[in-house]
């Protein structure tokens, strides 16, 4: 990354100095001004920083009119839409050589870098440390739900809700949903097929005996702030709130389902680059940032992808996850098809051979 940026550095000083403009979204925005700041104190480039809560939305417009920024961060999951229109630069083999395969091959699209990966955020099970350690409980190497039964045994009393996450929900779902899939099933959404439908079954069951009690997010997350949960499954950006006011707590992958393996979803960002005339401005000053991030990295967990030896605990977390395919509109049919699908079981308004059969045709339908 130093490397990297002295050279491009270099470059600078013999070219002619823009302005850079960088839409963010997600944690950070203070950071990303600080830094902007800071960058151009020291090379007298403005950056200008823009922040989108929803930064999706006024890309997807973007993309079509053309209407863009020098630079936009990205979730993996959105390379393939943004590659499909042809508008973003394709970054260069010589700029990425410290960044690990694995990380690249999450922002490629047709064999080519669609953007700089920067950092991830993952699914994690939180564990709320001092429920654990009043109810005698030890955290287990290989966390699976057929400890389940135990915990919520002992947790009863303890706290209000042993173990709580969202059936419904088809971000927290989807490693389940997929478990038994190949990686080309995977792709292509099956998830009306026999597989899903059998581990579908089995995490409905822990629902359907109590084991498991199903908790909307943002009620979830409070009652995890005020030590009334055991076990939560959810994205491990919501650690820094949790460190803020809440239990002690550590953070594992995503538990196994009765011994089949499950792989938690990676969740991450890089940046996307449309302006020939900028682009070495533009990569001196994600340069800059990787150099700047570590106290930010830290305070949000976030985990770096260029290569940084920051948050190892995270990292063996994401070692253990998955990228979702980036699949021009993959993530949004997924939503669209599942999270009914999901309704429907939970509710008992369909089976789950019946929702998830019916997920599937809507997906075909689509595609």
């Amino acid at each position: 990354m130093k490397k990297t940026a002295t050279f491009l550095f270099v470059i600078l000083l013999c070219s002619f100095t823009f302005g850079i403009t960088f839409w963010v979204s997600w944690e950070g925005e203070d950071f990303y001004r600080a830094a902007a700041s800071r960058f151009s104190e020291k090379t007298g480039i403005p950056v200008e920083i823009v922040y989108f809560p929803k930064i999706e939305e006024k890309l997807n417009v973007s993309l079509k009119t053309g209407d863009l920024p020098d630079a936009v961060m990205i979730k993996d999951t959105y390379v393939g839409d943004v590659a499909a229109s042809k508008r973003n630069l394709p970054i260069p083999e010589s700029v990425l050589r410290d960044y690990p395969e694995r990380y690249l091959s999450a922002f490629s699209w047709n064999g080519e870098v669609s953007a700089v990966p920067y950092y991830a955020d993952s699914q994690v099970a939180f564990i709320n440390l001092d429920a654990f350690e009043e109810a005698g409980l030890n955290l287990e190497d290989d966390f699976d739900f057929v400890q389940f039964e135990i915990i919520k045994e002992k947790l009863t009393g303890i706290v209000d809700y042993p173990i709580a996450f969202d059936f419904t929900s088809p971000y927290i779902m989807f490693p389940y949903v997929s478990a038994l899939l190949s990686g080309e099933e995977r792709a292509a959404l099956k998830i009306g097929s026999p597989e899903s439908k059998e581990t579908v079954s089995i995490v409905k069951s822990y629902f359907d005996s109590g084991v498991i009690s199903r908790l909307e997010r943002a009620a979830m997350n409070g009652l995890f702030r005020q030590g009334k949960i055991g076990v939560m499954l959810q994205g491990s950006y919501m650690a820094e709130k949790f460190r803020e006011k809440g239990p002690r707590f550590a953070m594992l992958p995503f538990p196994n389902l009765q011994g089949i393996e499950v792989r938690g979803v990676i969740d991450s960002k890089g940046f996307a680059l449309f302006n020939s005339d900028t682009y070495e401005q533009c990569m001196s000053f994600i340069a800059f940032l990787g150099e700047q991030s570590e106290e930010f990295f830290i305070q949000c967990d976030k985990y770096p992808l260029f290569g940084s030896g920051w948050l190892p605990e995270l990292g063996e977390i994401v070692n253990k996850g998955e990228f979702m395919p980036n699949i021009p509109g993959y993530q949004t049919l997924l939503f669209e098809a599942l999270e009914p699908a999901l309704q429907a079981i939970f509710s008992g308004a369909m089976t789950v051979d019946q929702a998830l059969t019916g997920a599937q045709s809507y997906i075909d339908s689509v595609r």
